[in-house]
């Protein structure tokens, strides 16, 4: 589970520990960009290009974080008797399942039509 949502206290180790796990994983984004630059023989230019990427994006998922952190005690809890927070993944799940069966649909079709 993330920091803060079995109701434990969310510190800043804990928030820390997330940032670096979340820098692990490389980002696609970045690769693409690294290799393109890498394409065009302008290795140096792509490497500054990453490295602000990485800082933006470091910045923009920090300031995200904070924001939640300091927001989070201005909205109510919804009611127990509620029942969309408990409908709301499934829904959500659904609506991509349906998107993704469409697209696969629509991919497949396109194949066996070139054939």
């Amino acid at each position: 589970m993330p920091p803060g949502a079995l109701s434990d206290s969310v510190s800043w180790r804990s928030l820390l520990a997330l940032g670096i796990s979340g820098g692990l994983v490389p980002c696609p984004s970045a690769m693409v960009l690294l290799l393109a630059a890498v394409a065009l023989n302008k290795t140096a230019y792509g490497l500054v290009l990453v490295v602000a990427f990485s800082v933006g994006l470091a910045t923009t998922l920090t300031l995200v974080g904070l924001a939640f952190l300091y927001a989070r005690n201005r909205f109510r809890t919804p009611a127990a008797s509620s029942r969309w927070p408990q409908l709301l993944p499934v829904a959500s799940a659904a609506a991509i399942t349906l998107i993704g069966a469409v697209l696969s649909l629509g991919a497949m079709q396109s194949i066996f039509s070139l054939r």
